[in-house]
């Protein structure tokens, strides 16, 4: 699946496949949806995990956008100011995209043996 966000004034293509969960594995040493999920709880019972969150997300921005992208991920975090972080309705509806997008990557997972609670 593939979708188009803007984020600061860019246009971002992300895109999700199985290949997204070794991506992330590869490049961050953690698993995605343990990351996610890490995140989910800390959000939940610590609002104030500001820097976890904006880790988290910008990791998962970062991976879904790899397909497309070819610099390191030190790289595309120095292609944005802290302004990015300032506009509420880009990140909500970014937030979304990457749910759908995660949402069918966790399908995919969840039909094969990848799935760990199988």
């Amino acid at each position: 699946m593939e979708k188009t966000v803007k984020l600061n004034g860019k246009e971002l293509r992300l895109a999700s496949s199985l290949f997204t969960i070794i991506s992330y594995r590869s490049v961050f040493g953690s698993e995605l949806f343990d990351d996610v999920e890490k995140l989910e709880k800390a959000l939940s019972t610590n609002k104030t995990d500001v820097g976890r969150f904006i880790d988290v997300l910008f990791r998962l921005i970062y991976v879904l956008h790899k397909p497309f992208y070819n610099d390191s991920y030190d790289h595309f975090l120095q292609s944005f100011d802290f302004s990015v972080l300032t506009n509420i309705e880009e990140l909500t509806n970014l937030a979304n995209v990457i749910g759908e997008l995660l949402g069918e990557v966790k399908k995919q997972s969840e039909g094969t043996d990848l799935d760990p609670k199988k």
